[in-house]
């Protein structure tokens, strides 16, 4: 599956159901801030992700079949589940972040412990 993920790296997303042109975040983040802000627009496109599968539904059961409606059900609860662990994940990160000393630890000459 990750040479799948790293495939889609820079690839824009061509049928955003809100009609924007959404861009998934390329490349490893550099700090934890950077990786925050690309967890937190990952979640974004998940949500939006999950919302447009879950809207065929309907009309996969409709044109498609029950079978293909319930593949369709399936992705969309996947996606969902996508968007919760990457909600989690940026909790974790962002918590992380707060618990992070602001300055190096220092001994007691008042120099900085390497």
């Amino acid at each position: 599956m990750v040479p799948v993920l790293r495939r889609l790296g820079g690839l824009s997303m061509d049928s955003d159901p809100h009609g924007g042109s959404a861009r998934i975040p390329a490349g490893v983040p550099t700090s934890a801030a950077e990786l925050a802000d690309r967890l937190a627009e990952l979640a974004r496109l998940a949500n939006r992700w999950s919302e447009a599968v879950s809207e065929l539904r309907e009309p996969t059961r409709r044109w498609g079949g029950v079978a293909a409606a319930a593949s369709v059900a399936l992705a969309a609860r996947r996606a969902e589940e996508a968007f919760l662990e990457l909600e989690v994940t940026l909790g974790d990160v962002r918590a992380a972040r707060r618990s992070l000393p602001s300055a190096a630890p220092r001994g007691e000459d008042d120099r900085p412990m390497v």
